[in-house]
């Protein structure tokens, strides 16, 4: 029974810690996309770690609810909604599969992974290749008044990047792919989820124009950034966590 209770307040503070987190990360940079009103944030970061570190419950609360917080926060209430539940199943996502690699610690339990993530690397280049964003983005730090910067510009600096971290990530020692493998399906659930609600948006006729793909790019160059950060930083905390995760 008193384990039982240190369970409950342990799961209630790791969420309460974990939304803040998600929170601060989505809200502190962010990039706006004119196509879609919607922007690019480091908030995937700490939906991953999260997940990652405490399991598929509390990353599956902290994406829906510290993103949507974050949506309300920044002006952004018309992806509220969605925000809740396509970032909520990206967190439960990520922690479940990673909890199905560590738990087995297979060869063959991390290589389906991989299998399943070579089709989502392959479709976010391709994609990334063929599209373009708007006439112009802009980019705001902590609230401050928003520099704005020609976004295909932009758009082929996040391309350079995703082509560096493909080839990061191509490299990577097998022990960290039951990790960051977890986050690119996860992750491939968020850019696909955006991406349907911003197609309904505009059938309802809350968007003007079809920018839904516009932000696809954007979309998976979000979430293979962020999977590599919290890639790194639960490398360097997973031994004082293993025992609460």
């Amino acid at each position: 029974m008193q384990h039982a209770g240190r369970s409950k307040t342990r799961l209630i503070a790791s969420s309460a810690l974990s939304i803040a987190l998600v929170f601060i990360a989505t809200s502190s940079i962010s990039i706006y996309i004119p196509a879609t009103r919607g922007y690019f944030n480091l908030g995937d970061s700490m939906i991953f770690l999260t997940a990652l570190l405490f399991g598929p419950v509390v990353g599956g609360l902290a994406g829906g609810f510290g993103s949507m917080l974050s949506d309300v926060f920044l002006g952004y209430t018309v992806y509220a909604p969605a925000t809740l539940v396509v970032k909520g199943i990206e967190g439960f996502l990520t922690g479940s599969l990673y909890r199905i690699i560590r738990d087995k610690k297979t060869y063959r339990a991390w290589m389906a992974m991989m299998v399943l993530f070579l089709p989502v690397m392959i479709l976010g280049v391709t994609v990334a290749v063929l599209m373009f964003m708007g006439d112009e983005a802009e980019v705001s730090l902590f609230a401050t008044s928003p520099a704005t910067f020609p976004s295909q510009s932009l758009f082929f600096t996040l391309l350079v990047m995703l082509a560096v971290l493909i080839i990061i990530v191509l490299k990577f020692h097998k022990k960290n792919l039951p990790t960051i493998v977890p986050c690119f399906i996860g992750g491939f659930e968020m850019v696909l989820g955006y991406f349907i609600y911003e197609l309904f948006l505009f059938l309802a006729g809350f968007l003007v124009e079809l920018g839904a793909i516009a932000e696809v790019p954007a979309n998976f160059a979000q979430m293979f950034l962020g999977a590599l950060i919290a890639n790194a930083i639960y490398t360097k905390l997973e031994k004082r966590f293993s025992k609460t995760a």
